[in-house]
C-alpha cells in the first residue's frame, strides 16, 4: 500500500506541477490592475495539491516495510478496471454535456458512477441523480439568480 500512495502521490505532485506552471497561465488571463487575478484560486488550489501530495510521498517513503515491496502488483486488475469503467462514464457525461445539455450530463455522471461502482438499487440510481440535479437547480437559479452555463 505505501508503494501504491508513493506512485498516487507522485502523479498528483505531477499534475499540480503541470497545471501550476502550464495549463493556469496559459489559459486562465491575468485580472486588470486592482482587482484580483481570475489566476489566484486556481493557483492555491494547485499550490494546495502539490503540497499534500508531496506530503504523502514523503509519509509513504518513510514507512516502506521489506514485505511491502514485495512482488504484489501496485495496482490490482480491478482498480485498473473500475479506473477505466469511471474513465468510460466521465467520456459520456463529456459527449452528452456536447450534444445535449448540462442535466443529461449531470444525470449520466451520476447514474453512471453509481452503476460502474457497483450500486444496483433502483430506487437510489433515481432519487440521487433527482435530488442533487433538483437542488443544483434551486442553488443556482433561484437562489444565485445565475446559470449554469
Amino acid at each position: 500500500m505505501k508503494r501504491a500512495d508513493a506512485i498516487s502521490g507522485g502523479v498528483l505532485f505531477a499534475f499540480a506541477a503541470v497545471m501550476l506552471f502550464f495549463i493556469i497561465p496559459s489559459q486562465i488571463e491575468t485580472g486588470p490592475s486592482g482587482m484580483v487575478s481570475p489566476r489566484l484560486v486556481p493557483n492555491i488550489m494547485m499550490v494546495a495539491l502539490a503540497g499534500l501530495s508531496a506530503l504523502l510521498v514523503w509519509k509513504s517513503a518513510a514507512n516502506v516495510n521489506a514485505d511491502d515491496t514485495a512482488g504484489d502488483p501496485v495496482i490490482s486488475r480491478a482498480e485498473l478496471w473500475a479506473a477505466l469503467k469511471l474513465s468510460l462514464v466521465f467520456a459520456g457525461a463529456i459527449v452528452s454535456f456536447l450534444w445535449g445539455s448540462a442535466l443529461i450530463a449531470g444525470v449520466v455522471l451520476v447514474s453512471g458512477s453509481l452503476l460502474a461502482l457497483g450500486e444496483r438499487r433502483i430506487w437510489v440510481l433515481i432519487l440521487m441523480p433527482a435530488a442533487l440535479m433538483f437542488f443544483l437547480w434551486l442553488v443556482f437559479y433561484k437562489l444565485l439568480g445565475t446559470a449554469i452555463i
